[in-house]
């Protein structure tokens, strides 16, 4: 009995031996999760606005990826700035976040006041869809949790040594 080879013609087959960036990834994950967003492909990041309990907040979705490596880097960046009097206060209270914090963390420009929270994913191999819903809720989360309490000692007569306490507010009271 005679072997068949099948031959193919190489150059009219189409193969994606490269699979979707990571950005494409981000891209998709924010489709599916149907949140509107701009997207920058030549710089390799999104942004989108989203409400949050107490406030809201501009997301910026950074997907980065080298020789064997890739990054996702999220900044969740508070509408309001601290005022320059207060700044100093909610610097202590970022402290105190950041200490008692395992993933992610707040910073704060200190020469305008914008507050913003950035949580960063890496990992050597392929970043799916559960590491970028990881990077993204994670940070929400946080700036979610601790928005009423940073505005309450940016401008309130908050003390920055409750924050942690202030943060843990159950779900519908208020700070007053």
């Amino acid at each position: 009995m005679a072997r068949k080879n099948d031959v193919i013609d190489v150059e009219t087959s189409v193969v994606d031996v490269q699979g979707k960036t990571l950005f494409d990834r981000v891209c998709d994950y924010l489709t599916e999760k149907d949140w509107s967003f701009s997207a920058y492909a030549d710089k390799g990041y999104v942004s989108f606005g989203l409400r949050l309990r107490d406030g809201s907040v501009r997301v910026v979705v950074d997907a980065t990826e080298g020789a064997g490596w890739s990054r996702v880097l999220v900044y969740c960046i508070y509408s309001t700035f601290v005022p320059e009097q207060r700044r100093q206060a909610v610097s202590e209270a970022i402290a105190r976040i950041n200490f008692a914090t395992i993933f992610g963390n707040f910073e704060m420009d200190l020469k305008d006041g914008e507050v913003r929270v950035r949580s960063v994913l890496e990992g050597d191999g392929f970043v799916g869809e559960p590491i970028i819903d990881r990077a993204v809720r994670k940070s929400l989360d946080l700036a979610d949790q601790y928005q009423a309490a940073l505005l309450a000692i940016a401008f309130g007569s908050v003390s920055p040594e409750n924050i942690l306490e202030i943060a843990e507010r159950a779900e519908g009271a208020t700070l007053q």
